[in-house]
């Protein structure tokens, strides 16, 4: 989902869940525009507060289990990855993969699969890390309009798992795959200006 219409649907969602327990919309929402200004300005720690921050909200209106704490959980993740906390970003990605919720979501369950492969390939558990980044590309692959994006940044996960294993063919093949999707890409961008 887009980053930008993402805090949107998390106050729609508070707030029609149940008016009477989103006792503060505003202050949820501000916490949410603030983590996202933070993580993508690259500024983790504070995105990561921001996060924190956000969860005892979540649970507590949506339980613990809900997609929307999935989604700020992985957010959280991607904080904690990008900050090198592997052991952290690999509990936290468990986390989301574990809420019952997730199974209705695979473009997060496909986004989560592959942080946390990339958290484990980080820490040298390439055995681990393959079986989870191929599960992202055949989630990714299943859906009807896969984003480009995400597809092609599996496959760059893929290609760089297989040049450290030294199997070589397999790299390329991911490689040529990732190509071809940017290529299909830019021209569709192109097409439509």
């Amino acid at each position: 989902m887009p980053k930008n219409i993402r805090p949107w649907l998390l106050v729609l969602a508070l707030t029609l869940a149940d008016p009477a327990r989103a006792a503060d919309p505003r202050h949820i929402q501000a916490l949410n525009d603030e983590a996202l200004s933070l993580h993508a300005a690259g500024d983790y720690a504070q995105a990561a507060q921001r996060y924190r921050e956000l969860l005892p909200l979540l649970d507590e209106h949506f339980g613990p289990d809900s997609l929307e704490a999935a989604r700020i959980r992985a957010s959280l993740a991607d904080t904690q990855l990008a900050r090198k906390q592997f052991k952290d970003a690999e509990a936290s990605y468990r986390d989301v993969l574990a809420a019952p919720a997730t199974d209705q979501a695979p473009l997060l369950r496909a986004d989560a699969l592959n942080g946390l492969a990339s958290a484990l390939y980080m820490r040298r558990q390439y055995g681990k890390a393959e079986p989870l980044y191929q599960q992202a590309r055949e989630l990714l692959e299943a859906q009807p309009s896969p984003p480009p994006e995400r597809l092609a940044l599996v496959l760059d996960n893929l290609s760089s798992l297989y040049r450290t294993l030294r199997r070589d063919a397999q790299a390329q093949r991911y490689d040529e795959q990732a190509r071809k999707l940017r290529r299909q890409q830019n021209s569709a961008a192109k097409d439509h200006p």
